[in-house]
């Protein structure tokens, strides 16, 4: 059982009692209708899948385009291809934490097809009433079963505490210069980030101030939080980038431990979400920039297309009768050969005999002419 809510809402229906004809005649009470969702998919174990602020079309047909007003000179993408990656999240932390930020978007296919896969056991879990929320992130490549299964085995590892550092993981083909995409994301992508309304609009609590390159380490880069406690300024968080050969990866660290603050919070940071999504966003212009290479994703194997069985008939047409092959005529002879019939053939051991000359015929003689004074 598959129960799809948003992510700060409960659905509850106002517990009511209705009498039916039967029952006020038998005397029977009323029936009783539950008060909440949960209720109502009772106790055999339910998921509840979460979802953010909802984008896309629900369109699946095969003609749908991907630009959003045709083939232009310079097209833009639709919000249902350009926000493909996935991202799964507990709902509810170990502790009883909300593990989503208010700000995370979902897609309507990213949902349904989340919903499917759970409900069709190609997700399982061994959790009892387990609730998870999907958010979409920046990136055009489309999502495999492989990528399900590995953003919710790091789901589970995350709410069992094994994983609750780790928040964000992204694969290169490859990095040229490590220390320049970890400066890039130092200098120009962290400051732009925390200058949304999103970050600086925290007025309470911790929040992140200032990002910086680690010089002792290659390639990384972390982002400070802090917090004003009694009127001096406390480190109460980290997160750390670390950018290696074949990808990215986004951790949670801790704080000042003079201070209070050496264990990592297994709760989120303020503005944390906004980071990790933006961070989406910083994968793909570090490969447009030539910071890294994308990596090529696998070809689609082939389909075989089995031929359908042929109908087995008990009855024999005439048309389905075998016909005996009739003995063509052979191949050999005098013509095929290439002799003529004019040619003339040895035929046993005699020699011919050389041809007669021809017989010459006696001259004829001249019969005399009568003249007028012959005499008879």
């Amino acid at each position: 059982k598959v129960c799809i809510l948003p992510l700060n809402e409960e659905v509850a229906v106002v517990e009511k009692k209705e009498e039916g004809l039967l029952s006020s005649f038998f005397g029977g009470g009323g029936l009783r209708v539950p008060a909440s969702l949960t209720e109502a998919l009772g106790t055999g174990g339910s998921i509840k899948l979460r979802h953010g602020e909802l984008f896309g079309v629900p369109e699946s047909s095969p003609t749908f385009s991907a630009l959003v007003k045709g083939p232009l000179k310079n097209p833009s993408l639709c919000e249902e291809y350009a926000m493909r990656r996935i991202r799964i999240d507990p709902a509810i932390s170990g502790t009883g934490n909300r593990m989503m930020g208010k700000n995370a978007r979902s897609s309507r296919h990213a949902v349904g097809e989340l919903a499917a896969l759970m409900a069709c056991g190609k997700l399982p879990s061994k959790r009892p009433n387990l609730q998870v929320c999907v958010s979409s992130l920046t990136g055009t490549d489309e999502v495999t079963l492989d990528m399900w299964q590995e953003e919710y085995k790091r789901m589970e590892e995350t709410l069992s505490g094994a994983g609750g550092r780790d928040l964000f993981t992204v694969k290169f083909a490859s990095v040229p210069d490590k220390n320049r995409l970890a400066e890039w994301l130092a200098t120009k992508w962290a400051p732009t980030v925390m200058k949304t309304y999103d970050i600086a609009a925290i007025r309470r609590g911790a929040r992140p101030v200032y990002a910086r390159r680690m010089e002792e380490e290659e390639g990384k880069m972390e982002i400070v939080w802090q917090e004003l406690v009694d009127f001096e300024s406390v480190v109460t968080g980290r997160m750390f980038v670390q950018v290696s050969d074949g990808g990215l990866a986004a951790m949670r660290g801790p704080g000042d431990p003079s201070k209070g603050f050496g264990k990592i919070s297994l709760k989120p940071l303020q503005g944390e979400s906004v980071l990790v999504q933006s961070l989406a966003d910083a994968a793909s212009q570090a490969i447009e920039k030539g910071l890294a290479t994308k990596p090529k994703m696998k070809p689609k194997p082939k389909k075989v297309v089995v031929p359908p069985p042929e109908p087995v008939s008990s009855y024999v047409s005439s048309a389905t009768i075998e016909k005996k092959p009739v003995d063509a005529a052979p191949d050999t002879g005098p013509r095929q050969a290439g002799a003529r019939r004019s040619t003339q053939r040895a035929r046993g051991t005699r020699k011919r005999k050389s041809p007669l000359p021809p017989k010459e015929e006696p001259p004829k003689e001249e019969s005399p002419t009568e003249e007028d004074d012959s005499f008879q």
